[in-house]
């Protein structure tokens, strides 16, 4: 599938001064003039050849060197609050947990809003970055600082408000700004494989999401939340430093540039409206499964490994998901892709997390259940640019908005379907489905998903209907 999008700059080339035969520009002598004809050609000269110059689109060392310091991005900003369900289970349970007996709501929001705020930042980073570009990267290694300095403030924390407050707040800042960047960048290096790249770049979010939580446990059980903080501060400050080195537009700077305002007449399209709110709900069950799928281990008596083990495996799962789903856009209709994988998703919720009793089962739906709704991410891209060609950047932000709100309300739902009463519950529910707490919440992932697939089926509908009228 051919995606196209509008560069966001326009470049103007200085007009040469025009020199008469004999004639001169200096009223004293005809010397300046001739090295000021010769300085402009050269620059004329030296602007052509740097165009010349440029590297390929969707292809070539340096295409491919900015999708893996991209990844190396996704993974680091959000593989670190997607492994967030290790950290609230040990900040809930752990006897050596100075927030134990925190309310559930206020441990949770720690992780959603760090979520919630990466997603929606992402319009106002966007706008920043068109309207100063030369301050995208600057911008950028500031951004990292301050991800380092927020996980190792945390550190220090000693009430659930400061975490919020850094851990939260502050990181989710820092890393939305830190990682943007490189969705516009993509634009320029990538046009026809453009989804298939996106996949690899988003999938570095599952990478992160499988390494972090094993990380993350590791320590936490062997040195506590403070130094666990610390150390990944600096694996976050390390990679995230070489990952700047390659992570960089493929256009240079213009000096004289015109940025193209972010357009937003699509807004009003039934396409979009429903693609929207589709992504709005199938976020809204996504994200409390990837929070709670250590809790639930927990609540069948397994150890916190195996809690880590099915996180990780539920990330890890996801990359495939948006390979395959990416592979699968640049080739075919994206509404098939939101239809199967909401259908899918909800069967998955519904029975293969309804019958989770043991170890087995788990991993299973935590590896199916991540994969197909994790891959659904992968038609932002080509629904962006069916929707507004002319500029997919701006429909593909709103969509990272719709998820932002879904990453904040979804996991606070899943905690009052799941209060601290439900912690109490080691019994499976009547006909051994579902139960140990978590009844309610499994009919709201699987409902949602329901919803989400019938949204789907009216973006299939409403672009029959559009094609028809063209």
């Amino acid at each position: 599938m051919s995606v196209k999008v509008a560069e966001p700059y326009s470049y103007e080339l200085e007009s040469l001064p025009r020199v008469e035969p004999g004639t001169s520009t200096n009223p004293t002598t005809a010397a300046p003039s001739r090295v000021a004809s010769t300085d402009a050609l050269d620059g004329e000269q030296q602007r052509e050849e740097d165009a010349v110059a440029l590297p390929p689109v969707d292809g070539g060392i340096q295409a491919w060197t900015f999708v893996v310091c991209a990844l190396l991005l996704e993974a680091l900003v959000w593989g670190f609050p997607f492994s967030y369900g290790v950290f609230q289970e040990w900040y809930l349970s752990s006897p050596d947990s100075p927030f134990r007996g925190a309310s559930e709501s206020a441990i949770n929001a720690i992780g959603t809003i760090t979520l919630g705020i990466q997603y929606m930042e992402s319009l106002g980073v966007m706008f920043f970055t068109q309207r100063y570009p030369q301050w995208t990267k600057p911008m950028m290694i500031a951004s990292l600082i301050t991800c380092v300095g927020a996980l190792t403030l945390s550190s220090f924390a000693t009430q659930v408000w400061h975490l919020i407050a850094l851990q939260g707040v502050v990181y989710g800042v820092a890393g939305g700004a830190l990682y943007m960047p490189v969705i516009r960048w993509m634009s320029e290096w990538f046009v026809d494989r453009r989804s298939f790249a996106a996949s690899f770049i988003f999938g570095g979010s599952g990478l992160g999401g499988a390494g972090f939580p094993i990380l993350a446990n590791a320590l936490l059980q062997s040195v506590g939340f403070r130094w666990t903080l610390r150390t990944m501060a600096v694996i976050v400050g390390v990679f995230g430093g070489i990952a700047l080195i390659g992570a960089k537009p493929r256009l240079p700077i213009a000096r004289h540039t015109t940025p193209a305002p972010l357009d937003f007449s699509f807004v009003t399209s039934p396409v979009f409206v429903f693609v929207a709110v589709t992504v709005f709900v199938q976020g809204l069950s996504y994200f409390p499964v990837s929070l709670y799928i250590p809790s639930y281990a927990a609540s069948l008596g397994f150890s916190s490994l195996n809690g880590t083990l099915a996180l990780a495996a539920f990330n890890l799962a996801s990359v495939v998901g948006q390979v395959l789903f990416g592979y699968y856009c640049d080739r075919g209709p994206y509404t098939t892709a939101m239809i199967v994988s909401s259908i899918l998703s909800a069967i998955f919720a519904f029975v293969l997390w309804g019958f989770s009793h043991s170890a087995v089962l788990m991993y299973v739906f935590a590896v199916l259940f991540g994969g197909i709704s994790g891959g659904f991410s992968s038609v932002w891209p080509p629904a962006a640019a069916d929707i507004f060609s002319a500029q997919a950047t701006s429909p593909f932000l709103m969509f990272s908005t719709a998820k932002g709100l879904a990453a904040i309300t979804g996991p606070f739902i899943a905690a009052a379907l799941h209060p601290k009463s439900a912690s109490n519950d080691h019994e499976a529910g009547s006909g051994g489905w579902s139960g140990y707490g978590f009844t309610a919440m499994t009919i709201f992932v699987g409902s949602g998903m329901i919803a989400s697939a019938v949204l789907s089926g009216t973006v299939l509908a409403l672009r029959k209907k559009g094609r028809k009228s063209e």
